[in-house]
């Protein structure tokens, strides 16, 4: 069974292990058809939900499509220390966080992890985990996302992706799975969205995960990642601070502007040079004024077409700054 395969394939370079009720596991045509069913949960219950900041902002703009009330959880409260004041203060139904975190490559560690998830019990919340940037980073040691959610008992909802991995022209599959309370209004909402994936799609699919499984992450996905890295350092390191380090886990990096350059004016400018970023205002969706210097751009590119565009973002950043001298 081709569903079943893609499950075996995806689980085990993830180093999760796999339900026994493979129902459980909701394939869609992309992350964004899964946010979209989470999203009409939590609009139908009428939950507060404390999101993450910043966060890719497709997320934030589908819950607010939806008028569900929203609560910013910075990256920074979500330390052990931190979340359980946190989650008192904002007191929501859902916690919803990134990790690996776009655009910044926060990832929560197994004691924040632990800790995430038993505030969730004790206050009675549902976590939604995205977790699409996960095999840019080493797969957990001696611990399992999967294995802790499941033996808390509480509700929760994990996204994956394979999109954010595997450049493939659209060829990508999104991955639902919740725990067992939840099945049901998920299938529901997940049966009204789609009927199937396509059958070549997750052929495709399958085989790229098991040539990373059989050649390793390291060599089948994160070189031209880590090649982009460097053609972005070595063209651009005198106007822009790298917040990502070399090996982020994740295949964008966030940049940060030394003259506080507008990054939406920034932007602009340069998608008419032909060159597509994104301003860090986008990420901060509660307080856009806290990205207005940072920009945001994707590593999953041709070399040769990174080579060019890191030139045309310079270019552009040094015009706009002789403009406002």
């Amino acid at each position: 069974m081709l569903e079943e395969a893609f499950l075996t394939a995806f689980l085990r370079l993830a180093g999760e292990p796999m339900h026994q009720d493979v129902s459980r596991y909701m394939l869609s045509y992309s992350a964004s058809s899964a946010i979209t069913m989470v999203v009409s949960h939590c609009a139908r219950a009428g939950k507060r939900v404390a999101l993450i900041e910043p966060i890719f902002d497709n997320i934030s703009s589908i819950l607010r499509r939806e008028n569900v009330e929203l609560v910013p959880l910075p990256e920074r409260d979500c330390a052990v220390e931190q979340l359980p004041v946190a989650m008192a203060r904002l007191d929501p139904a859902v916690v919803w966080l990134v990790s690996p975190n776009n655009p910044t490559g926060w990832t929560l560690s197994e004691p924040e992890f632990r800790t995430l998830v038993q505030c969730c019990a004790d206050r009675r919340c549902t976590l939604v985990l995205d977790s699409s940037f996960r095999f840019f980073s080493p797969p957990p040691i001696g611990w399992s996302q999967y294995e802790i959610l499941e033996e808390s008992g509480i509700s929760y909802i994990v996204l994956e992706d394979t999109g954010k991995t595997w450049s493939t022209s659209e060829i990508k599959v999104g991955l639902t799975v919740c725990s067992p309370d939840m099945y049901a209004d998920m299938y529901r909402l997940h049966d009204d969205l789609l009927q199937s994936v396509s059958p070549f799609h997750l052929r495709v699919l399958t085989e790229f995960i098991e040539d990373s499984s059989r050649n390793g992450i390291e060599h089948s996905v994160l070189p031209s990642v880590l090649q982009n890295r460097a053609i972005l350092r070595s063209i651009l390191s005198e106007e822009f601070e790298f917040t990502t380090d070399l090996r982020s886990p994740i295949s964008v990096d966030w940049l940060l502007h030394r003259e506080g350059l507008d990054s939406e004016a920034f932007v602009h400018e340069a998608i008419r040079q032909g060159v597509h970023v994104l301003p860090g205002t986008n990420f901060f969706w509660n307080q856009p004024e806290r990205g207005r210097k940072f920009v945001r751009v994707a590593l999953a590119r041709d070399p040769q077409l990174m080579q060019e565009g890191a030139q045309l973002l310079r270019d552009t950043a040094l015009r706009l700054a002789a403009k406002d001298a």
